[in-house]
């Protein structure tokens, strides 16, 4: 009967015997373990933990704990201090069956796992990990001691923020990049690896403490060596995303000079002949964009013969794989961050006409079309900066209009933006884009649309002004564009002392209208000058203040001003200021 059980294992004479055959009776069917739990069987059990037969106690709980019906009956009972105990004191070969015991005891159990962290258990857990930390003449058995503490921390510390805030307090971080220095059991560094990843979301201290340890660069290496290991190479890339490697120079050149960027490139591969990436492919492709978005890093994979990642992106857009599509995109935004490397990337026919079917594309999901769509009309406004891409991508205007006046802000932004640098020192395009009437009417309109999205916000107005600026409107054109209430955006540009060139575009609109014009009456009614004043103040762009001064007196008959007179006639002005200011008496609060 089950009642005899726990009495049997009181009995000197036969208690190895019948510690055997009850391991091999849970290790059969571990359900039959739960026919023990009402016989006082584990407070024996735990009762032997602190005895010479611990291992074999321990074997059982681990090989019990199995069920998870099990695990809510034994994790009550005093079975992990013990468990603690003996991961802090026993030999190398009881200390496997004690790691292997407590990590099952909390697989899935938050209860278990607030017990081992309040016993000290983490603290046991990380001690033993340090002294027993691998060597190039590591032998089998002490693998797998390896893997028992690694796989029980690793049971242990996943999805527990306070387990994994107790570890790193320990200093467990930095014994951790020894295992991955020094082991080369994949499911050891898998384990490894995921309580680092882990770790890195606990804020910046953790993480420069990772980077002065030079992590980056041994993941990078392991990634490398486990490359044919799906779990390991899952798991380094785990690491690496968590880095924030968009805010990381010093880990993305890192990167960059351990060589990773054609294994990551290999990854992303994997999957080009698929319908979908899987989370691998996924995670290897933001990875590469974002060690990509670092200029420097840019210019040396441009320069890179070993590596064509141009061609490699381009690839990508041909392929039927959606996210391969937007990833591609996005590269080649990267790489045209500098004139020089756009000017390359547009003497290549085919790219921009691949970045408009990239466009055109129909995708799955709205969210995977504003994701992908973003990401081509993100690179061609960066190469539309380049006078040698201009003509390239001129014959596509139409397209890139069709995009102002969508109901996606995200690509609102963008297209405006990419028509905006087109305009750029193009007048035809500007003088014909002056004298569209619906285009500005709609312009104004997805201002008012969108009021919280910061970059509509910003790059409409610069657009408009570009096109005055640029263009050559006559002043019926000006009268006509004045219609669409176009002023009161160009004047809200000159309020953003905090971007100065866009404070400068908007008072150089104002004074093409007003030099066009010939009469500031229109300009008066917009109160350009209570606007002019404002900025004469500010003395963090000199450029402004002249500009406004310029219009001030153009405004009042007196002709513009010279560089030389700007700052005696900002004195006078601003005197003249202060002195009507004392006219109204000031609100006291």
């Amino acid at each position: 009967m089950p009642e005899a059980h726990a009495q049997l294992l009181r009995r000197p004479s036969i208690i190895d015997q019948h510690l055997a055959t009850l391991l091999q009776t849970v290790s059969i069917e571990v359900e039959a373990g739960s026919e023990l739990l009402t016989d006082g069987i584990v407070d024996r059990l735990a009762e032997l933990l602190t005895s010479d037969r611990a291992e074999q106690a321990a074997e059982i709980i681990a090989e019990m704990a199995k069920s998870e019906d099990n695990r809510i009956i034994m994790v009550q009972q005093a079975v992990i201090p013990p468990l603690v105990s003996m991961v802090h004191n026993s030999s190398p070969r009881a200390l496997r069956q004690a790691c292997r015991a407590m990590g099952n005891m909390c697989f899935e159990s938050q209860t278990g796992r607030d017990i081992v962290l309040s016993e000290g258990g983490i603290n046991a857990l990380v001690t033993r990990l340090s002294e027993l930390k691998p060597s190039e003449r590591t032998s089998s058995s002490q693998n797998e001691v390896h893997y028992m503490l690694c796989g029980s921390l690793h049971t242990i510390c996943m999805d527990h923020e306070e387990v994994q805030k107790e570890a790193i307090k320990l200093k467990s971080l930095p014994i951790l990049v020894e295992y991955l220095k020094l082991s080369t059991d994949g499911t050891v560094l898998r384990f490894v690896l995921n309580i680092i990843a882990a770790f890195l979301d606990h804020g910046e201290e953790i993480t420069e403490a990772a980077i002065e340890l030079n992590l980056a660069p041994i993941a990078s290496d392991i990634l490398k060596s486990q490359k044919d290991d799906e779990t390991v190479k899952e798991a380094v890339l785990d690491v690496l995303g968590n880095f924030n490697l968009l805010d990381k120079p010093l880990i993305q050149m890192q990167l960059y000079q351990s060589g990773v960027l054609s294994h990551i490139v290999d990854i992303i591969n994997t999957s080009l002949d698929e319908t979908d990436a899987d989370a691998i492919e996924r995670i290897a492709s933001e990875i590469l964009v974002l060690v990509v978005s670092h200029d420097g890093i840019a210019q040396l994979v441009f320069e890179d013969t070993t590596l064509d990642l141009t061609k490699e992106a381009m690839d990508w857009m041909r392929g039927y794989q959606e996210h391969l599509k937007g990833t591609g995109a996005l590269v080649i935004g990267n790489l045209a961050t500098s004139d020089l490397r756009s000017s390359a990337l547009a003497d290549k026919p085919e790219l921009v006409e691949l970045l408009f079917k990239v466009l055109d594309c129909d995708y799955s999901s709205d969210e995977m079309l504003v994701k992908v769509k973003h990401a081509a009309l993100s690179a061609l406004r960066n190469l539309s900066i380049c006078e040698a891409a201009k003509p390239r991508i001129r014959p596509y205007l139409t397209t890139l209009l069709s995009y102002v006046s969508c109901d996606m802000p995200m690509l609102v932004y963008k297209s405006v933006g990419c028509v905006r640098c087109l305009t750029r020192g193009n007048s035809e395009i500007a003088s014909e884009l002056a004298t569209n009437i619906p285009l500005l009417q709609g312009l104004v309109g997805v201002v008012d649309k969108y009021k919280y999205h910061n970059g509509i916000q910003g790059e409409v107005p610069r657009l408009i002004s570009t096109l005055i600026v640029e263009g050559k409107p006559d002043s019926l054109t000006l009268s006509h564009m004045m219609e669409c209430k176009i002023m009161p955006l160009i004047l809200q540009m000159t309020t953003t002392k905090e971007f100065p060139q866009i404070q400068v575009e908007g008072w150089l609109a104002v004074q093409k209208v007003l030099h066009t014009q010939g009469d500031g009456t229109a300009l008066l009614s917009d109160n350009v000058l209570k606007f002019c004043e404002g900025s004469l103040p500010d003395d963090t762009n000199p450029n402004v203040r002249i500009l406004a001064l310029n219009i001030i007196r153009m405004l009042s008959g007196t002709g513009s001003i010279t560089k030389e007179e700007d700052l005696h006639e900002i004195t006078e002005h601003l005197n003249r200021l202060s002195v009507s200011s004392t006219d109204v008496p000031a609100q006291q609060l």
